[in-house]
């Protein structure tokens, strides 16, 4: 993974900026997930660490967390031992991923003692260890007993062990003479195959970044690689491990805007191919990495129910208009029957009861034609014409039925991709619980599993609130229930309203001040807010309607979410989310 040593480092000489500042609050959210707040030197800063198997990673956080009534025993535990205390230092431990966070405290007798908080960063072994003095270990948040691991325990009481050695060199004990000796025994194998296999602290992106600095291709052999430039790119590497000094963080995204790739180091190797985001502050550029995976982790973890929900409400829903579609296509063949029957009804004096076919004169054709027409012999002549009137009734009743349950079955699919869309954007529990309140209330579900429980009871969630270069206001709702409430009872009707044009997203309104006329530049912005909080956020030049508030009607009866409206405008604007981001106003 990207969080490799280096950024490691980077972090922890970032935290340490906050030495001697205390332990005020300790959340969590899960035994593998928790938030530290340090106050100090005039500022509080939230230590947000990760010990989950998908996205683990250690930096500073800005985004709020959600406080649960009843912590996880973990998370107790840290209250006990480390709130109040004070934040001395994080320490890398050699090369590997690993952190020692020291903290100066008292014991249960009042007298001075530290604890130690050791943070792994290790993919699927990922792991926080509170320690006391002697490195005795008090809890961790994943215990490992030795039905798991005969290679290494933790368990309360047992002496806490560094993770075991793979059988490479550390980076910080490789001189020039020592890595020319591997280089030369290595041969022709690819340089970034020979340092990954070769020594620890290093990541697959370092080790194709020093191959491409040395040799000019992220793959080159170790053989082709210049001595000098493959010592200069491996000790700057290993000089950032040493002491934390990044100058050159930076992070790669792809062609849609998502970042794929980060490192404590100037990406070189991809070129001009994808664009580039550089960073001063080594937590900035792990948590901007990690946001979207991050709350898409957390919406599969904990929003598995509406997710499967929503999922299999959309497969009826596509199953019924696929059906419905079938249904019209023979509706359709109603002028057929009508036909027939007139065809028939021509013709009567060449009919007789028993006949199953006959070769008639289609005198409704300009021509002429002649047709064959197929009959039912237990009938007679005009009986067969009203047999075919009948189909042709039923067929056009059916057509007119259909429609309407093909309308009715479109406008829910509709509504289950506004759904999906928040669903995509939700970051907490409250929302989800939110969406599960409107899908139970829509008929989808007779009872949802809520989060509420063991969580601190607090007002609805509120929408996010944005600020224009013009001063001016902007309230997103982040789901059909908030969009009603903001559209139909917060704003006024003087109000301006965005929603991005024929597709899932937001309700935005601009407060206006009676009077007042924002800027083109006001507008622009607002649009784009609406389209960064729609299904269209990776799209290039989106059409976001626009109207004020008064214009737009909720229709009596209809799904949370849906307005009409009239009398608007269209704007198209390429959805900014580093600019809409720094419009949003922190909670």
């Amino acid at each position: 993974m990207p969080y490799d040593a280096a950024v490691m480092a980077a972090v922890c000489r970032e935290i340490n900026e906050m030495r001697g500042a205390r332990c005020e609050k300790v959340y969590g959210l899960s035994g593998e997930e928790i938030s530290i707040i340090l106050r100090g030197h005039g500022d509080s800063r939230r230590l947000y660490i990760n010990a989950g198997a998908s996205s683990p990673r250690m930096c500073f956080s800005s985004e709020d967390a959600d406080n649960p009534a009843t912590p996880p025993n973990f998370v107790m535990m840290l209250r006990k031992h480390i709130a109040g205390a004070v934040f001395e230092g994080a320490d890398m431990m050699g090369s590997e991923r690993a952190a020692r966070l020291t903290f100066d405290t008292r014991d249960e007798m009042g007298f001075p003692c530290k604890r130690y908080l050791i943070v792994e960063i290790m993919n699927k072994y990922s792991n926080m260890i509170l320690c006391r003095d002697g490195d005795k270990i008090v809890g961790a948040s994943r215990t490992v007993d030795f039905t798991t691991s005969r290679l290494r325990q933790v368990l309360p009481g047992m002496t806490y062990e560094t993770p075991p050695k793979q059988n490479k060199v550390d980076i910080l004990d490789v001189d020039r003479d020592a890595l020319f000796r591997a280089a030369a025994d290595a041969g022709d194998t690819p340089a970034d195959k020979f340092l990954i296999r070769g020594f620890a602290g290093l990541s697959p992106l370092l080790c194709r970044e020093i191959a491409y600095r040395a040799g000019g291709s992220a793959d080159a052999a170790t053989c082709d690689c210049d001595g000098g430039r493959l010592w200069d790119a491996f000790s700057r590497v290993r000089e950032t491990i040493s002491t934390g000094e990044a100058c050159e963080m930076s992070l790669v995204c792809d062609e849609a805007g998502r970042p794929f790739e980060f490192g404590a180091v100037d990406i070189v190797e991809y070129g001009d191919a994808y664009p580039k985001k550089t960073f001063m502050s080594p937590s900035a550029m792990v948590e901007e990495f990690f946001r979207e995976r991050g709350r898409a982790d957390r919406v599969s973890q904990r929003g598995h129910d509406i997710v499967k929900l929503v999922a299999a409400a959309r497969r009826r829903i596509e199953r019924k208009i696929e059906k419905l579609s079938e249904e019209l296509e023979h509706a359709a063949e109603g002028e057929k029957y009508k036909r027939a029957g007139d065809i028939i009804n021509s013709n009567l004096h060449l009919l007789r009861r028993g006949m199953t076919e006959a070769e008639l004169v289609d005198y409704y054709d300009p021509e002429c034609k002649t047709v064959r027409v197929t009959l039912d012999g237990r009938l007679s002549p005009s009986d067969n014409a009203q047999a075919n009137y009948k189909k042709y009734a039923k067929c056009k009743t059916s057509a007119v039925v259909t429609s309407q349950q093909m309308e009715l079955a479109r406008a829910e699919l509709d509504y289950i991709e506004t759904v999906e869309d928040a669903l995509s954007r939700a970051s907490g529990d409250a929302e989800l619980d939110e969406l599960r309140a409107e899908l139970s209330a829509a008929g989808y579900a007779k009872t949802l599993r809520s989060s509420a429980k063991g969580r601190v009871k607090s007002q609805p969630p509120q929408p996010d609130k944005y600020v224009t270069s013009g001063g001016y206001t902007v309230l997103c709702g982040k789901n059909n229930m908030q969009n009603d409430r903001l559209t139909m009872k917060t704003a006024a009707g003087g109000d301006w309203w965005f929603h991005v044009k024929g597709a899932p997203g937001s309700h935005a309104v601009m407060i206006t001040p009676v009077g007042e006329e924002p800027s083109e530049v006001d507008f622009t912005e607002a649009a784009m807010i609406a389209a960064v909080n729609s299904s269209q956020r990776d799209g290039v030049s989106v059409a976001v309607d626009y109207t004020q508030v008064k214009n737009v009607k909720k229709p009596s009866g209809s799904k949370p979410g849906y307005v009409i409206y009239k009398t608007n405008w269209t704007a198209f604007v390429t959805p900014d989310r580093d600019r809409v981001a720094a419009m949003k106003v922190k909670k």
